[in-house]
C-alpha cells in the first residue's frame, strides 16, 4: 500500500492471532506461509485456517522468516500514515462473540463492522445520536430507548423479508438472525452538547449513550423471542456462557434465560 502503483484502489486488513501478538511481545521470529495449491487436497480442504490445514497435515509453503516486531511495526506506520490497514484479532473474535459454541469466524464484512463466519450475513442500521439532542442541549435517553427498539423490530424483519442470491446466505441468516444497531453522529451531538469529544466530561455521558444502546437492543431481542421464537442456533445454557452476555445486568441475563432472544446481537 505505500507503493501507489500496486493495489491503489482497494483497502487491505489483516487478521492478528493471539500467537503473533505473543511473538510481538517477546520479540520471536514470525514465519509467513501459505499452503501449498500443488497439494490434492488443497481445492477440497482449504477453508482459509491455517491452523486446522496443518493439523490435518496439508502442504506448507514458508514464504519468509522475520521479526514479528518488524511486521508490527510496519503495520502500524501504514495505519499511521493512511489509516490502513485495519486490523481484525480473530481468535478474539472468536473467544467473545456471542455465537461461538457454533460458528467459527473467519473475517468480517467489507466495511469491517461485523466478524462473519463462512457465508454468514448481517443486518447492520445507524442510530444517528445527533439527532437525540434538542435545542437547549440535552440528550433524550427516553427516546434513543424507543427508535433502538423499533430498529431492532424493523431489522429482525428484514431477515426474512430480504432476497438472498445464495441459498447458503438465506441459511445463514435465518439460522444467526444476526442483526446490530451501530451509532454515528457521536461528535455532532457533543457539539450540540457542548462538550468536547474526548474530555474527562465526555466519557460518563458516552457510556451511557452505549449503555442505553446495548441494554435496549438485547431487551428488545428477548421480546421478539417471547413474540416470535428465538434464533434457531440459541441454545440457552452455552449462550448465556458468553463474554458479552455475562456482562450484561442481570435481570437482563435472567430474561434471556426465561424467553430466549431474537437475535445475535
Amino acid at each position: 500500500k505505500q507503493d501507489l502503483s500496486k493495489i491503489n484502489g482497494a483497502n487491505l486488513s489483516v487478521c492478528v492471532s493471539d500467537k503473533f501478538m505473543e511473538a510481538v511481545q517477546n520479540d520471536e521470529e514470525w514465519v509467513t506461509k501459505f499452503p501449498d495449491s500443488s497439494d490434492p487436497d488443497y481445492d477440497e480442504h482449504w477453508d482459509g485456517v491455517i491452523e486446522s490445514w496443518e493439523e490435518r497435515g496439508g502442504k506448507v509453503i514458508e514464504h519468509a522468516r522475520m521479526k514479528a516486531r518488524d511486521i508490527w511495526d510496519q503495520i502500524c506506520t501504514s495505519a499511521w500514515k493512511s489509516a490502513e490497514p485495519g486490523l481484525h484479532f480473530l481468535e478474539r473474535s472468536n473467544k467473545w462473540g456471542n455465537t461461538w459454541y457454533f460458528e467459527k469466524l473467519l473475517s468480517t464484512n467489507p466495511c469491517g463492522e461485523q466478524p462473519l463466519g463462512a457465508w454468514a450475513v448481517c443486518n447492520l442500521g445507524a442510530m444517528n445520536l445527533s439527532a437525540f439532542v434538542d435545542d437547549a442541549g440535552t440528550f433524550d435517553y427516553d427516546d434513543l430507548d424507543a427508535k433502538v427498539r423499533v430498529a431492532m423490530r424493523f431489522m429482525d424483519n428484514v431477515v426474512d423479508a430480504n432476497y438472498y442470491f445464495w441459498k447458503e446466505n438465506e441459511i445463514k441468516a435465518k439460522e444467526i438472525r444476526r442483526i446490530g444497531v451501530g451509532t454515528m453522529g457521536l461528535g455532532d451531538a457533543l457539539i450540540k452538547m457542548k462538550i468536547r469529544y474526548g474530555s474527562e466530561e465526555s466519557l460518563p455521558i458516552i457510556e451511557k449513550i452505549f449503555q442505553t444502546l446495548r441494554d435496549n437492543a438485547y431487551e428488545a431481542s428477548t421480546d421478539i423471542a417471547k413474540e416470535k421464537g428465538a434464533f434457531p442456533k440459541f441454545d440457552k445454557t452455552k449462550y448465556l456462557k458468553g463474554y458479552h452476555i455475562k456482562a450484561l445486568p442481570k435481570q437482563l441475563q435472567t430474561k434471556i434465560a426465561k424467553q430466549g432472544i431474537r437475535n445475535t446481537v
